[in-house]
Protein backbone atom coordinates (compact mmCIF):
# COMPACT_ATOMS: atom_id res chain seq x y z
CA UNK A 1 0.00 0.00 0.00
CA UNK A 2 0.97 3.63 -0.38
CA UNK A 3 0.28 6.44 2.10
CA UNK A 4 0.77 10.10 1.22
CA UNK A 5 0.18 13.41 2.93
CA UNK A 6 -1.04 15.73 0.18
CA UNK A 7 0.58 19.19 0.52
CA UNK A 8 -1.94 22.05 0.59
CA UNK A 9 -0.34 25.15 -0.89
CA UNK A 10 -3.04 27.80 -0.57
CA UNK A 11 -5.48 29.07 2.03
CA UNK A 12 -8.41 28.32 -0.27
CA UNK A 13 -7.41 24.67 -0.64
CA UNK A 14 -6.89 24.49 3.11
CA UNK A 15 -10.58 25.15 3.64
CA UNK A 16 -11.77 22.04 5.52
CA UNK A 17 -15.33 22.36 4.26
CA UNK A 18 -14.21 22.59 0.61
CA UNK A 19 -12.00 19.52 1.02
CA UNK A 20 -14.80 17.42 2.55
CA UNK A 21 -17.23 18.64 -0.10
CA UNK A 22 -14.86 17.43 -2.81
CA UNK A 23 -14.27 14.08 -1.10
CA UNK A 24 -17.99 13.37 -0.64
CA UNK A 25 -19.06 14.50 -4.12
CA UNK A 26 -20.34 11.42 -6.03
CA UNK A 27 -19.32 13.08 -9.35
CA UNK A 28 -22.21 11.40 -11.15
CA UNK A 29 -21.04 7.89 -10.18
CA UNK A 30 -23.34 5.42 -8.45
CA UNK A 31 -20.65 3.71 -6.35
CA UNK A 32 -17.85 6.25 -5.83
CA UNK A 33 -18.19 6.44 -2.04
CA UNK A 34 -18.27 3.28 0.08
CA UNK A 35 -18.26 4.90 3.52
CA UNK A 36 -18.02 8.27 5.26
CA UNK A 37 -17.01 8.35 8.94
CA UNK A 38 -16.55 11.16 11.46
CA UNK A 39 -14.19 10.84 14.45
CA UNK A 40 -13.68 12.83 17.68
CA UNK A 41 -16.62 15.19 17.08
CA UNK A 42 -19.71 15.67 19.22
CA UNK A 43 -21.88 14.38 16.37
CA UNK A 44 -21.66 11.87 13.55
CA UNK A 45 -23.67 14.12 11.22
CA UNK A 46 -21.29 15.23 8.48
CA UNK A 47 -22.54 18.81 8.05
CA UNK A 48 -22.57 19.49 11.80
CA UNK A 49 -19.13 17.91 12.20
CA UNK A 50 -17.62 20.11 9.46
CA UNK A 51 -19.03 23.25 11.14
CA UNK A 52 -17.62 22.08 14.49
CA UNK A 53 -14.16 21.46 12.96
CA UNK A 54 -14.11 24.86 11.24
CA UNK A 55 -15.06 26.56 14.52
CA UNK A 56 -12.21 24.72 16.25
CA UNK A 57 -9.74 25.89 13.60
CA UNK A 58 -10.93 29.50 13.90
CA UNK A 59 -10.32 29.44 17.67
CA UNK A 60 -6.58 29.13 16.97
CA UNK A 61 -5.53 32.59 15.79
CA UNK A 62 -1.77 32.17 16.17
CA UNK A 63 -1.01 29.38 13.68
CA UNK A 64 0.10 30.63 10.27
CA UNK A 65 0.70 27.24 8.64
CA UNK A 66 -1.95 25.00 7.10
CA UNK A 67 -4.48 23.77 9.67
CA UNK A 68 -5.70 20.79 7.64
CA UNK A 69 -3.89 17.52 6.93
CA UNK A 70 -5.02 15.52 3.89
CA UNK A 71 -3.83 11.90 4.17
CA UNK A 72 -4.48 9.37 1.39
CA UNK A 73 -4.13 5.59 1.80
CA UNK A 74 -4.04 3.68 -1.50
CA UNK A 75 -4.04 -0.08 -2.08
CA UNK A 76 -2.75 -2.00 -5.13
CA UNK A 77 -5.16 -3.08 -7.85
CA UNK A 78 -7.47 -5.89 -6.79
CA UNK A 79 -6.69 -5.69 -3.06
CA UNK A 80 -10.00 -5.03 -1.33
CA UNK A 81 -10.26 -5.06 2.45
CA UNK A 82 -13.39 -5.10 4.58
CA UNK A 83 -14.72 -1.83 5.97
CA UNK A 84 -13.78 -3.01 9.47
CA UNK A 85 -10.14 -3.54 8.42
CA UNK A 86 -10.01 -0.21 6.60
CA UNK A 87 -11.33 1.61 9.67
CA UNK A 88 -8.69 -0.08 11.84
CA UNK A 89 -5.90 0.87 9.41
CA UNK A 90 -7.16 4.48 9.21
CA UNK A 91 -7.13 4.80 13.02
CA UNK A 92 -3.65 3.31 13.19
CA UNK A 93 -2.16 5.85 10.78
CA UNK A 94 -3.79 8.76 12.62
CA UNK A 95 -2.48 7.45 15.94
CA UNK A 96 1.07 7.04 14.56
CA UNK A 97 1.05 10.60 13.19
CA UNK A 98 -0.07 12.01 16.54
CA UNK A 99 -3.65 12.76 15.44
CA UNK A 100 -5.39 10.18 17.65
CA UNK A 101 -7.56 12.75 19.49
CA UNK A 102 -7.92 15.15 16.55
CA UNK A 103 -11.16 15.66 14.66
CA UNK A 104 -11.28 14.05 11.23
CA UNK A 105 -13.50 12.92 8.38
CA UNK A 106 -12.62 9.75 6.47
CA UNK A 107 -14.03 8.84 3.06
CA UNK A 108 -13.51 5.50 1.30
CA UNK A 109 -13.47 5.77 -2.52
CA UNK A 110 -14.06 2.63 -4.56
CA UNK A 111 -14.60 4.10 -8.03
CA UNK A 112 -11.11 3.44 -9.41
CA UNK A 113 -8.91 0.38 -9.89
CA UNK A 114 -7.18 1.19 -6.63
CA UNK A 115 -9.18 1.25 -3.41
CA UNK A 116 -8.19 4.40 -1.50
CA UNK A 117 -9.11 6.20 1.69
CA UNK A 118 -9.06 10.00 2.05
CA UNK A 119 -8.63 11.32 5.59
CA UNK A 120 -9.22 15.03 6.24
CA UNK A 121 -7.68 15.79 9.65
CA UNK A 122 -7.94 18.95 11.73
CA UNK A 123 -4.41 19.76 12.90
CA UNK A 124 -5.82 21.91 15.72
CA UNK A 125 -6.35 19.88 18.91
CA UNK A 126 -10.04 20.16 19.96
CA UNK A 127 -9.20 20.84 23.63
CA UNK A 128 -5.73 22.40 23.76
CA UNK A 129 -6.32 24.39 20.52
CA UNK A 130 -2.65 23.91 19.59
CA UNK A 131 -1.51 22.94 16.10
CA UNK A 132 0.28 19.65 15.53
CA UNK A 133 2.65 19.16 12.57
CA UNK A 134 4.11 15.61 12.55
CA UNK A 135 7.90 15.52 12.58
CA UNK A 136 9.35 13.48 9.68
CA UNK A 137 5.86 12.38 8.64
CA UNK A 138 7.14 10.62 5.50
CA UNK A 139 9.20 8.23 7.64
CA UNK A 140 6.24 7.51 9.91
CA UNK A 141 3.84 6.63 7.11
CA UNK A 142 6.49 4.47 5.38
CA UNK A 143 7.07 2.48 8.58
CA UNK A 144 3.34 1.98 9.22
CA UNK A 145 2.80 0.94 5.59
CA UNK A 146 5.40 -1.79 5.95
CA UNK A 147 3.75 -3.05 9.15
CA UNK A 148 0.27 -3.05 7.58
CA UNK A 149 1.51 -4.95 4.52
CA UNK A 150 2.98 -7.66 6.73
CA UNK A 151 -0.04 -7.98 9.03
CA UNK A 152 -2.74 -7.99 6.32
CA UNK A 153 -0.78 -9.92 3.68
CA UNK A 154 -0.79 -7.06 1.19
CA UNK A 155 1.53 -6.54 -1.78
CA UNK A 156 4.96 -5.38 -0.62
CA UNK A 157 5.74 -1.90 -1.97
CA UNK A 158 9.11 -0.14 -1.83
CA UNK A 159 8.50 2.79 0.52
CA UNK A 160 11.08 5.48 -0.20
CA UNK A 161 11.86 7.62 2.82
CA UNK A 162 12.94 10.60 0.73
CA UNK A 163 12.19 14.07 2.04
CA UNK A 164 12.74 15.84 -1.31
CA UNK A 165 9.18 16.62 -2.36
CA UNK A 166 10.26 17.69 -5.87
CA UNK A 167 11.73 14.25 -6.48
CA UNK A 168 8.67 12.43 -5.20
CA UNK A 169 6.30 14.61 -7.20
CA UNK A 170 8.32 14.20 -10.40
CA UNK A 171 8.35 10.43 -9.97
CA UNK A 172 4.56 10.44 -9.75
CA UNK A 173 4.11 12.43 -12.97
CA UNK A 174 4.65 9.50 -15.34
CA UNK A 175 2.24 7.24 -13.47
CA UNK A 176 -0.38 9.97 -13.26
CA UNK A 177 -0.13 11.33 -16.81
CA UNK A 178 1.18 8.39 -18.82
CA UNK A 179 3.71 10.72 -20.49
CA UNK A 180 7.47 10.45 -20.10
CA UNK A 181 8.79 13.13 -17.75
CA UNK A 182 12.05 15.01 -18.16
CA UNK A 183 13.31 13.59 -14.86
CA UNK A 184 12.56 10.01 -15.93
CA UNK A 185 14.06 10.55 -19.38
CA UNK A 186 17.33 11.93 -17.96
CA UNK A 187 17.56 9.00 -15.54
CA UNK A 188 17.11 6.49 -18.35
CA UNK A 189 19.01 8.16 -21.21
CA UNK A 190 21.66 10.52 -19.85
CA UNK A 191 22.50 9.80 -16.19
CA UNK A 192 25.03 7.07 -16.95
CA UNK A 193 27.03 9.37 -19.27
CA UNK A 194 26.80 12.28 -16.84
CA UNK A 195 28.39 10.22 -14.07
CA UNK A 196 31.37 9.42 -16.32
CA UNK A 197 32.22 13.12 -16.99
CA UNK A 198 35.57 14.05 -15.45
CA UNK A 199 35.40 17.86 -15.82
CA UNK A 200 32.83 20.62 -16.28
CA UNK A 201 33.25 20.99 -20.04
CA UNK A 202 32.79 17.24 -20.56
CA UNK A 203 29.62 17.42 -18.48
CA UNK A 204 28.32 20.40 -20.46
CA UNK A 205 29.16 18.61 -23.72
CA UNK A 206 27.20 15.51 -22.71
CA UNK A 207 24.18 17.60 -21.72
CA UNK A 208 24.43 19.66 -24.93
CA UNK A 209 24.41 16.48 -26.97
CA UNK A 210 21.04 15.62 -25.48
CA UNK A 211 19.54 19.08 -25.85
CA UNK A 212 20.06 19.90 -22.17
CA UNK A 213 21.80 22.67 -20.24
CA UNK A 214 22.99 22.93 -16.65
CA UNK A 215 22.27 26.24 -14.95
CA UNK A 216 22.78 27.70 -11.49
CA UNK A 217 19.53 28.45 -9.71
CA UNK A 218 19.49 29.63 -6.10
CA UNK A 219 21.84 27.44 -4.08
CA UNK A 220 21.80 24.56 -6.56
CA UNK A 221 21.63 23.46 -10.19
CA UNK A 222 18.78 22.88 -12.59
CA UNK A 223 18.79 21.00 -15.91
CA UNK A 224 16.82 22.71 -18.68
CA UNK A 225 15.68 21.04 -21.90
CA UNK A 226 15.47 22.85 -25.25
CA UNK A 227 11.67 23.04 -24.97
CA UNK A 228 11.96 25.01 -21.71
CA UNK A 229 11.08 22.20 -19.30
CA UNK A 230 13.38 22.18 -16.27
CA UNK A 231 14.10 19.84 -13.37
CA UNK A 232 16.21 20.20 -10.25
CA UNK A 233 19.51 18.39 -10.82
CA UNK A 234 19.59 16.78 -7.38
CA UNK A 235 16.09 15.33 -8.03
CA UNK A 236 17.55 13.31 -10.90
CA UNK A 237 20.30 11.89 -8.70
CA UNK A 238 21.95 12.98 -5.48
CA UNK A 239 25.33 12.84 -7.22
CA UNK A 240 24.18 15.85 -9.30
CA UNK A 241 23.63 18.14 -6.33
CA UNK A 242 25.79 21.26 -6.32
CA UNK A 243 27.82 20.09 -3.35
CA UNK A 244 28.57 16.67 -4.82
CA UNK A 245 29.38 18.03 -8.30
CA UNK A 246 31.72 20.77 -7.03
CA UNK A 247 33.51 18.26 -4.80
CA UNK A 248 34.03 15.95 -7.81
CA UNK A 249 34.71 18.51 -10.59
CA UNK A 250 35.87 21.61 -8.72
CA UNK A 251 34.35 25.10 -8.79
CA UNK A 252 31.51 25.47 -11.28
CA UNK A 253 32.46 26.65 -14.78
CA UNK A 254 30.08 27.90 -17.44
CA UNK A 255 29.71 25.95 -20.67
CA UNK A 256 32.08 26.89 -23.50
CA UNK A 257 30.14 24.88 -26.10
CA UNK A 258 28.55 27.21 -28.64
CA UNK A 259 27.54 24.73 -31.37
CA UNK A 260 24.88 22.09 -31.17
CA UNK A 261 26.03 18.50 -30.99
CA UNK A 262 25.21 16.37 -34.04
CA UNK A 263 23.18 14.06 -31.76
CA UNK A 264 20.90 16.82 -30.50
CA UNK A 265 18.34 16.34 -33.27
CA UNK A 266 17.78 12.69 -32.44
CA UNK A 267 18.31 12.50 -28.67
CA UNK A 268 16.41 15.48 -27.34
CA UNK A 269 13.71 15.21 -24.73
CA UNK A 270 10.22 15.39 -26.16
CA UNK A 271 7.15 14.53 -24.08
CA UNK A 272 5.66 11.30 -25.43
CA UNK A 273 3.60 8.40 -24.07
CA UNK A 274 5.44 5.81 -22.04
CA UNK A 275 6.23 2.58 -23.87
CA UNK A 276 3.34 0.09 -23.97
CA UNK A 277 2.51 -3.02 -25.98
CA UNK A 278 0.57 -0.85 -28.46
CA UNK A 279 1.89 1.71 -30.93
CA UNK A 280 0.44 5.05 -29.76
CA UNK A 281 2.17 7.32 -32.29
CA UNK A 282 -0.94 8.01 -34.41
CA UNK A 283 -3.22 8.50 -31.42
CA UNK A 284 -0.72 10.80 -29.72
CA UNK A 285 -0.29 12.86 -32.90
CA UNK A 286 -4.06 13.25 -33.08
CA UNK A 287 -4.15 14.19 -29.39
CA UNK A 288 -1.49 16.87 -29.88
CA UNK A 289 -3.27 18.26 -32.93
CA UNK A 290 -6.59 18.47 -31.06
CA UNK A 291 -4.96 20.17 -28.08
CA UNK A 292 -3.22 22.64 -30.40
CA UNK A 293 -6.52 23.47 -32.14
CA UNK A 294 -8.23 23.75 -28.76
CA UNK A 295 -5.58 26.20 -27.57
CA UNK A 296 -5.96 28.29 -30.71
CA UNK A 297 -9.76 28.34 -30.37
CA UNK A 298 -9.44 29.34 -26.72
CA UNK A 299 -7.03 32.16 -27.52
CA UNK A 300 -9.23 33.42 -30.36
CA UNK A 301 -12.33 33.38 -28.19
CA UNK A 302 -10.56 35.16 -25.34
CA UNK A 303 -9.39 37.82 -27.81
CA UNK A 304 -12.99 38.32 -28.97
CA UNK A 305 -14.24 38.50 -25.39
CA UNK A 306 -11.63 41.13 -24.46
CA UNK A 307 -12.44 43.12 -27.62
CA UNK A 308 -16.17 43.05 -26.79
CA UNK A 309 -15.46 44.05 -23.19
CA UNK A 310 -13.26 46.96 -24.25
CA UNK A 311 -15.89 48.16 -26.73
CA UNK A 312 -18.59 48.09 -24.06
CA UNK A 313 -16.33 49.94 -21.62
CA UNK A 314 -15.56 52.63 -24.21
CA UNK A 315 -19.27 53.03 -24.98
CA UNK A 316 -20.06 53.32 -21.26
CA UNK A 317 -17.37 56.01 -20.91
CA UNK A 318 -18.73 57.95 -23.88
CA UNK A 319 -22.25 57.78 -22.49
CA UNK A 320 -21.01 58.95 -19.08
CA UNK A 321 -19.10 61.85 -20.68
CA UNK A 322 -22.19 62.80 -22.69
CA UNK A 323 -24.31 62.82 -19.55
CA UNK A 324 -21.78 65.03 -17.76
CA UNK A 325 -21.78 67.45 -20.71
CA UNK A 326 -25.58 67.68 -20.67
CA UNK A 327 -25.59 68.25 -16.90
CA UNK A 328 -22.95 70.97 -17.28
CA UNK A 329 -25.02 72.92 -19.78
CA UNK A 330 -28.43 72.68 -18.12
CA UNK A 331 -29.81 75.58 -16.10
CA UNK A 332 -29.90 74.33 -12.53
CA UNK A 333 -28.59 75.14 -9.12
CA UNK A 334 -25.27 73.97 -7.75
CA UNK A 335 -26.81 71.33 -5.44
CA UNK A 336 -29.08 70.01 -8.20
CA UNK A 337 -26.14 69.57 -10.58
CA UNK A 338 -24.16 67.85 -7.84
CA UNK A 339 -26.98 65.36 -7.35
CA UNK A 340 -27.21 64.75 -11.13
CA UNK A 341 -23.45 64.21 -11.39
CA UNK A 342 -23.62 61.69 -8.54
CA UNK A 343 -26.47 59.83 -10.24
CA UNK A 344 -24.62 59.69 -13.57
CA UNK A 345 -21.45 58.46 -11.84
CA UNK A 346 -23.39 55.73 -10.02
CA UNK A 347 -24.96 54.60 -13.30
CA UNK A 348 -21.50 54.48 -14.88
CA UNK A 349 -20.13 52.37 -12.00
CA UNK A 350 -23.09 49.99 -12.26
CA UNK A 351 -22.58 49.63 -16.02
CA UNK A 352 -18.87 48.93 -15.55
CA UNK A 353 -19.60 46.30 -12.91
CA UNK A 354 -22.13 44.55 -15.17
CA UNK A 355 -19.66 44.56 -18.10
CA UNK A 356 -16.85 43.12 -15.97
CA UNK A 357 -19.09 40.45 -14.41
CA UNK A 358 -20.38 39.38 -17.84
CA UNK A 359 -16.81 39.19 -19.14
CA UNK A 360 -15.67 37.17 -16.13
CA UNK A 361 -18.52 34.67 -16.52
CA UNK A 362 -17.95 34.31 -20.27
CA UNK A 363 -14.21 33.87 -19.67
CA UNK A 364 -14.75 31.11 -17.09
CA UNK A 365 -17.29 29.39 -19.35
CA UNK A 366 -14.82 29.47 -22.25
CA UNK A 367 -12.03 28.22 -20.02
CA UNK A 368 -14.16 25.25 -18.94
CA UNK A 369 -15.23 24.37 -22.50
CA UNK A 370 -11.71 24.67 -23.92
CA UNK A 371 -9.66 23.35 -21.00
CA UNK A 372 -6.58 21.37 -21.94
CA UNK A 373 -6.79 17.61 -21.39
CA UNK A 374 -3.94 15.40 -20.29
CA UNK A 375 -3.00 12.39 -22.41
CA UNK A 376 -4.72 9.83 -20.17
CA UNK A 377 -7.76 12.08 -19.67
CA UNK A 378 -8.07 12.39 -23.45
CA UNK A 379 -7.81 8.61 -23.85
CA UNK A 380 -10.57 8.02 -21.30
CA UNK A 381 -12.72 10.65 -23.01
CA UNK A 382 -12.19 8.97 -26.39
CA UNK A 383 -12.81 5.50 -24.94
CA UNK A 384 -16.06 6.64 -23.35
CA UNK A 385 -17.14 7.89 -26.77
CA UNK A 386 -16.58 4.44 -28.26
CA UNK A 387 -12.94 4.59 -29.42
CA UNK A 388 -11.82 0.98 -28.99
CA UNK A 389 -8.19 1.83 -29.85
CA UNK A 390 -8.00 4.37 -27.00
CA UNK A 391 -9.48 1.81 -24.63
CA UNK A 392 -6.86 -0.71 -25.75
CA UNK A 393 -4.05 1.77 -25.01
CA UNK A 394 -5.42 2.34 -21.51
CA UNK A 395 -5.64 -1.39 -20.86
CA UNK A 396 -2.09 -1.93 -22.13
CA UNK A 397 -0.88 0.20 -19.18
CA UNK A 398 -2.05 -2.41 -16.69
CA UNK A 399 0.80 -4.12 -14.85
CA UNK A 400 0.87 -6.95 -12.36
CA UNK A 401 -1.63 -9.70 -11.69
CA UNK A 402 -5.16 -8.96 -10.51
CA UNK A 403 -5.82 -10.45 -7.07
CA UNK A 404 -9.43 -9.53 -6.30
CA UNK A 405 -12.75 -11.30 -6.77
CA UNK A 406 -13.50 -11.82 -10.45
CA UNK A 407 -15.74 -13.57 -12.94
CA UNK A 408 -14.20 -14.46 -16.31
CA UNK A 409 -13.89 -17.20 -18.93
CA UNK A 410 -11.04 -18.90 -20.76
CA UNK A 411 -11.59 -17.10 -24.05
CA UNK A 412 -9.44 -14.93 -26.30
CA UNK A 413 -9.18 -11.23 -25.57
CA UNK A 414 -10.76 -10.47 -28.95
CA UNK A 415 -14.28 -11.02 -27.68
CA UNK A 416 -16.71 -9.38 -30.16
CA UNK A 417 -19.00 -8.36 -27.32
CA UNK A 418 -16.19 -6.94 -25.16
CA UNK A 419 -16.98 -3.33 -25.99
CA UNK A 420 -20.72 -3.61 -26.58
CA UNK A 421 -21.42 -1.38 -23.59
CA UNK A 422 -19.42 1.40 -25.28
CA UNK A 423 -21.60 1.21 -28.38
CA UNK A 424 -24.77 1.15 -26.29
CA UNK A 425 -23.73 4.28 -24.39
CA UNK A 426 -24.07 2.62 -20.97
CA UNK A 427 -20.66 3.67 -19.65
CA UNK A 428 -20.60 5.48 -16.31
CA UNK A 429 -16.83 5.96 -16.12
CA UNK A 430 -13.52 4.60 -17.41
CA UNK A 431 -10.36 4.46 -15.31
CA UNK A 432 -6.87 5.27 -16.58
CA UNK A 433 -6.02 1.57 -16.97
CA UNK A 434 -9.18 0.84 -18.93
CA UNK A 435 -11.61 -0.55 -16.37
CA UNK A 436 -15.11 0.31 -17.58
CA UNK A 437 -17.91 0.88 -15.06
CA UNK A 438 -21.51 0.66 -16.25
CA UNK A 439 -24.90 0.05 -14.67
CA UNK A 440 -26.53 -3.38 -14.89
CA UNK A 441 -29.66 -3.98 -12.86
CA UNK A 442 -29.06 -3.20 -9.21
CA UNK A 443 -25.28 -2.94 -9.39
CA UNK A 444 -22.36 -1.31 -11.19
CA UNK A 445 -20.32 -3.64 -13.38
CA UNK A 446 -16.53 -3.16 -13.44
CA UNK A 447 -15.10 -4.68 -16.62
CA UNK A 448 -11.38 -4.52 -17.43
CA UNK A 449 -11.65 -6.43 -20.71
CA UNK A 450 -10.55 -9.78 -19.31
CA UNK A 451 -12.81 -10.12 -16.29
CA UNK A 452 -15.71 -8.66 -14.33
CA UNK A 453 -14.40 -7.30 -11.04
CA UNK A 454 -16.55 -7.95 -7.97
CA UNK A 455 -16.18 -5.89 -4.79
CA UNK A 456 -16.30 -7.39 -1.26
CA UNK A 457 -19.63 -7.41 0.56
CA UNK A 458 -21.58 -7.49 -2.72
CA UNK A 459 -25.25 -8.33 -2.19
CA UNK A 460 -26.95 -11.46 -3.55
CA UNK A 461 -29.00 -9.38 -6.00
CA UNK A 462 -25.83 -7.72 -7.30
CA UNK A 463 -24.16 -11.14 -7.76
CA UNK A 464 -27.19 -12.25 -9.79
CA UNK A 465 -26.88 -9.22 -12.07
CA UNK A 466 -23.13 -9.78 -12.44
CA UNK A 467 -23.71 -13.40 -13.47
CA UNK A 468 -26.31 -12.33 -16.04
CA UNK A 469 -23.81 -9.95 -17.62
CA UNK A 470 -21.03 -12.57 -17.45
CA UNK A 471 -23.20 -15.14 -19.26
CA UNK A 472 -23.98 -12.64 -22.03
CA UNK A 473 -20.30 -11.74 -22.33
CA UNK A 474 -18.54 -15.08 -21.81
CA UNK A 475 -21.17 -17.79 -22.28
CA UNK A 476 -22.36 -20.44 -19.81
CA UNK A 477 -18.96 -21.75 -18.70
CA UNK A 478 -17.41 -19.31 -16.20
CA UNK A 479 -14.17 -19.09 -14.25
CA UNK A 480 -14.57 -17.76 -10.69
CA UNK A 481 -11.52 -16.46 -8.80
CA UNK A 482 -11.34 -14.82 -5.39
CA UNK A 483 -11.94 -15.54 -1.73
CA UNK A 484 -13.60 -18.81 -0.73
CA UNK A 485 -16.62 -16.96 0.63
CA UNK A 486 -17.07 -15.10 -2.64
CA UNK A 487 -16.89 -18.33 -4.66
CA UNK A 488 -19.50 -19.99 -2.47
CA UNK A 489 -21.79 -16.94 -2.70
CA UNK A 490 -21.52 -16.97 -6.50
CA UNK A 491 -22.53 -20.64 -6.61
CA UNK A 492 -25.49 -19.96 -4.31
CA UNK A 493 -26.61 -17.01 -6.44
CA UNK A 494 -26.48 -19.19 -9.58
CA UNK A 495 -28.59 -21.91 -7.99
CA UNK A 496 -31.10 -19.58 -6.31
CA UNK A 497 -31.76 -17.83 -9.63
CA UNK A 498 -31.93 -21.11 -11.63
CA UNK A 499 -29.12 -20.12 -14.00
CA UNK A 500 -28.00 -22.68 -16.57
CA UNK A 501 -24.24 -22.40 -16.24
CA UNK A 502 -21.16 -24.35 -15.18
CA UNK A 503 -17.96 -23.39 -13.42
CA UNK A 504 -14.41 -24.01 -14.62
CA UNK A 505 -13.23 -25.11 -11.16
CA UNK A 506 -14.24 -28.77 -10.57
CA UNK A 507 -14.65 -28.30 -6.79
CA UNK A 508 -16.86 -25.24 -7.22
CA UNK A 509 -18.88 -26.99 -9.92
CA UNK A 510 -19.37 -29.98 -7.61
CA UNK A 511 -20.57 -27.63 -4.88
CA UNK A 512 -23.02 -26.00 -7.32
CA UNK A 513 -24.40 -29.40 -8.33
CA UNK A 514 -24.87 -30.34 -4.67
CA UNK A 515 -26.80 -27.14 -4.13
CA UNK A 516 -28.88 -27.92 -7.23
CA UNK A 517 -29.78 -31.37 -5.84
CA UNK A 518 -30.69 -29.87 -2.47
CA UNK A 519 -32.81 -27.25 -4.21
CA UNK A 520 -34.63 -29.91 -6.26
CA UNK A 521 -35.30 -32.00 -3.13
CA UNK A 522 -36.62 -28.92 -1.33
CA UNK A 523 -38.84 -28.11 -4.31
CA UNK A 524 -40.24 -31.69 -4.43
CA UNK A 525 -40.94 -31.72 -0.69
CA UNK A 526 -42.57 -28.29 -0.95
CA UNK A 527 -44.79 -29.44 -3.83
CA UNK A 528 -45.71 -32.65 -1.95
CA UNK A 529 -46.60 -30.60 1.11
CA UNK A 530 -48.79 -28.27 -0.96
CA UNK A 531 -50.64 -31.25 -2.53
CA UNK A 532 -51.19 -32.82 0.88
CA UNK A 533 -52.61 -29.63 2.33
CA UNK A 534 -54.83 -29.18 -0.74
CA UNK A 535 -56.13 -32.78 -0.44
CA UNK A 536 -56.94 -32.33 3.23
CA UNK A 537 -58.85 -29.13 2.50
CA UNK A 538 -60.91 -30.83 -0.22
CA UNK A 539 -61.80 -33.73 2.09
CA UNK A 540 -63.04 -31.27 4.68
Amino acid sequence: MIAKIIPIKSVRKSNFSALVQYLTNPQGKSERISQVTVANCFTEDLLAAVIEIQNTQEMNTRARSDKTCHLVLSFPQGERLSLESLNAIEARFCDALGFKDHQRVSVIHDDTDYLHVHIAINKIHPKRLTIHNPYYDYKIVARVCEQIEQEYGLTIVNHETVKDQASRIAQDIEARTGVESLLGWIKREVLGEIKQADDWQALHGILKGHGLELKERGNGFIIVADNGVAVKASSVDRSLSKGNLTRRLGAFKQSQHTEQSPHSDTRQYQPKPLQTRIDTSKLYARYQEEQKNLSQQRSAQWTRLRHTRDQLIERAKREAALKRGIIKNIQAGRLAKKALYATAHQQFKTSMQVIKNDYREAYQSSKTRHSRMGWLDWLTFEAKNGNAEALGVLRSRRTGQFKGNQVSAKQSDNDPSANSHLKEGLVESITKIGTVAYQAGSTTIRDDGKRLIVLPETSADALRDILIVAMKKYGNHLAITGTEQFRLNIAKAAVQNHMHLTFDDPNLEQYRQQLMKQSKVSTILSEHHKRSVSSIRRSL
